[in-house]
């Protein structure tokens, strides 16, 4: 929620470095995926045991950085938090190749990167609320969603292109931490900038607000949210680090159709999963009319429908016309998604608690992520085929399809305006 406030052209900056920290976090954590093969052949390991400590593991602790990095984003601000993520980033990235192939000291990195990522994700929802009009908000988080997007894309096509040159997966994942370097340059910048109004107002008027996040904990909208969240993350994650190694590995375990068109057909699905990310507001407000459950519902039930016509089935020899359209189909609707969560909490709650709340409901969620591909990966172990994997997400997409008919227009506590609101608008 917000006032008649006026909002400093900077805002557009503060989107700039936002937008690149998302893409710095994504290409590092996707950067192994289509090469999954090579790491399992460099580890010497099983291919389903690689896929989850390189890939799945580093969820963990994105969701658990994502719950303290909301704290903390309320308490230090953004900067702060931005700053040393993007250190972390780095360490994760350009440690690789020091760890050598000690699986234990890869998941030690990985882990790191993944508690640097969380904070990132989570802040946007402070950063929509604080910088940013009402109006905005949609856009602000389709962006982020986009830019994260935008960052898996990139890593999708730079890593494989990479390795192709060096034939070493710890050296091109040095590479993949330009980006990151980008975002902490940009964050010195933000810092020298103005404050966003917001905080100047809280700030002045110096009310305690701690009841304000009980009142949304007592809130079952913000668990609702949660499970949302949960959900398209099992979806996302499970096509984001699955999919690749189904494209690339030889029959009978994946489609055999290598890593570089792997690499190319999940950039298209990326490219078209940012467009529907950045349109998400603009289609809540004209093509949906306000209306978030039915946004959220149409997310479900496509991507279902993606499964459950047998993915498998369409894709040939290799790369075809349905393939492709099923993918952006696909992308179009389930990027809209998290997108759309994020700018629900953005517009409900109030600013002063929207990085507490944004940081337990992405947080939470982002465990979805983790179990979606924990689950995914020992059905590849066992079965030895990706069938199993599809059928699972499959039961995912129908589980929120039906709960997504339980999302009220507007959270409970929103009836009972939050103190810094009511001061505001009897001043």
């Amino acid at each position: 929620m917000s006032t008649d406030t006026q909002f400093p052209k900077f805002r557009w900056f503060v989107m700039t470095t936002m937008l690149i920290g998302a893409i710095a976090q994504g290409v590092i954590m996707i950067a192994p995926s289509p090469l999954i093969g090579e790491v399992a052949k460099y580890l010497g390991k099983d291919l389903g045991l690689v896929t989850f400590t390189v890939m799945g593991l580093w969820t963990i602790t994105v969701c658990i950085g994502g719950i303290i990095g909301g704290v903390l984003v309320d308490k230090v601000g953004v900067i702060k938090v931005y700053l040393v993520c993007g250190l972390i980033l780095i360490i994760s990235a350009v440690g690789i190749p020091l760890a050598g192939k000690s699986l234990p000291a890869i998941v030690f990195l990985r882990l790191l990167g993944g508690a640097g990522t969380g904070p990132i994700i989570s802040s946007i929802v402070r950063v929509a609320a604080e910088w940013f009009p009402s109006k905005e908000r949609g856009l602000i988080s389709g962006v982020q969603g986009m830019s994260t997007a935008l960052g898996i894309s990139v890593g999708f096509a730079a890593s494989p292109a990479v390795f192709a040159v060096n034939h070493s997966w710890p050296e091109t994942m040095v590479f993949m931490a330009i980006p990151s370097v980008v975002f902490i340059i940009c964050t010195i910048i933000m810092a020298l900038g103005p404050k966003p109004p917001t905080v100047m107002q809280i700030n002045s008027q110096k009310i305690e607000h701690s009841t304000d996040f009980k009142r949304a904990m007592k809130d079952p909208t913000i668990y609702l949210c949660i499970l949302y969240i949960f959900l398209f993350n099992w979806l996302v994650q499970g096509i984001n680090d699955l999919t690749p190694g189904y494209f690339a590995i030889p029959s009978p375990v994946g489609v055999g159709f290598g890593p570089t068109t792997a690499g190319n057909l999940m950039m298209l699905f990326q490219m078209m999963y940012m467009i529907a990310s950045l349109l998400s507001g603009w289609l809540n407000t004209k093509v949906y009319k306000g209306n978030y459950r039915i946004q959220i519902m149409l997310a479900y039930l496509i991507t279902g429908l993606y499964y459950f016509i047998r993915f498998s089935e369409v894709t040939g020899t290799g790369p075809n016309f349905l393939l492709i359209l099923i993918l952006l189909i696909t992308a179009l609707f389930l990027g809209q998604g998290i997108a759309t969560i994020i700018t629900y909490i953005a517009n409900s709650y109030p600013e002063h608690i929207t990085g507490k709340v944004g940081g337990v409901v992405v947080g939470f969620g982002l465990f979805g992520g983790v179990i979606g591909v924990a689950c995914g990966s020992s059905a590849l172990t066992v079965t030895h085929t990706y069938q199993l994997s599809i059928i699972i997400v499959t039961i995912v997409t129908l589980l929120g399809f039906v709960t997504s008919f339980l999302l009220k227009a507007r959270p409970a506590m929103v009836a009972i305006k939050s103190s810094l609101v009511a001061d505001e608008k009897s001043s």
